[in-house]
């Protein structure tokens, strides 16, 4: 499948999209075409800074001149060059298949629309992106650099249905054990989910030193809940429904959806997690570039 063909690549996104550059705040730091300078110390190519020896440290990192003129150890210290490493967290699960009557897209459409997006551009300047579909069968496809990569990830989001519950918590818990190298992962979901449970494991990945960005999608009519009359709703994950006089509800809703997308806000602040929400009837670029542009 190439990029011209039905897919999820939106050629004239991209067009505006075709300059920007992904930089992650501390996992990589470049310019179009694919060099990052990572803030990640290691054996590299370019000499970065002096700090004073420690315990520990490798003899060989000594500089020596500078201790002929200080009479003090100071070690170097180097910018590893590499490539920035991009793994997309799409949910697929039931309630990503919703679609209001006043939205051109499903949340999962819109959100594929922004993996495919966001990988194509990842590609195209160098770098490696894969894609987690997360379900209660998740698919995980490693980062790899190759353009013609972008025809496997296509074809997975294309394949894929929302279906299922919602198990966000679950499916992360075993990223970090399949990203052993320290990536920038962007998770893109409803968050209807254990929001409790989901923080857990996203901490998890913080810990193991990954960048993280959350994109919170929703639908306009589930955001402002711009139903009117007795309405029967109908769980998309389950078989349970809920009968409501929604004219009754709308000014409590309002209240507790604010709270929650407020509380989700300062939560993931609080972890050093990027916190960006968006609904589906939003230009695409815009979602796009709140990302390329938080850093």
């Amino acid at each position: 499948m190439s990029v011209g063909s039905p897919s999820y690549f939106d050629p004239v996104v991209l067009a505006k999209l075709q300059n920007l550059r992904i930089r992650a705040r501390t996992v990589a730091e470049g310019f179009l075409g694919g060099l990052h300078k990572s803030p990640f110390r290691g054996q590299s190519l370019e000499f970065a800074e002096h700090r004073e020896y420690a315990f520990g440290d490798e003899l060989k990192h000594i500089d020596w001149k500078v201790y002929a003129r200080t009479d003090r150890f100071f070690v170097k210290q180097f910018e590893e060059e590499t490539n920035l490493r991009i793994q997309i967290l799409l949910d697929a699960s039931g309630s990503m298949g919703y679609k209001g009557d006043l939205s051109p897209l499903s949340k999962y459409d819109y959100g594929a629309t922004a993996a495919a997006t966001l990988a194509y551009l990842a590609l195209h300047q160098g770098d490696s992106a894969g894609l987690s579909l997360l379900q209660s069968k998740s698919l995980f496809i490693p980062p790899r650099a190759s353009l013609s990569h972008l025809n496997t990830l296509s074809d997975a989001l294309v394949k894929c249905r929302p279906e299922g519950e919602t198990h966000l918590s679950r499916s992360l818990e075993s990223l970090p054990h399949s990203l052993p190298r320290r990536s920038l992962v962007i998770l893109i979901s409803d968050l209807f989910d254990d929001f409790e449970e989901s923080i857990n494991s996203l901490k998890l990945l913080r810990f193991k030193k990954h960048e993280v960005i959350v994109l919170h999608l929703l639908d306009r009519a589930e955001k402002d809940f711009s139903f009117s009359g007795n309405l029967r709703f109908s769980s998309m994950e389950d078989s349970e429904h809920l009968q409501l006089e929604t004219d009754s509800y709308r000014s409590e809703y309002s209240d507790l959806i604010a709270k929650w997308i407020d509380g989700c806000r300062a939560s993931l602040r609080k972890m050093g997690i990027q916190y960006h929400i968006h609904t589906t009837d939003e230009p695409m670029d815009r979602l796009i570039r709140s990302v390329l542009r938080a850093h």
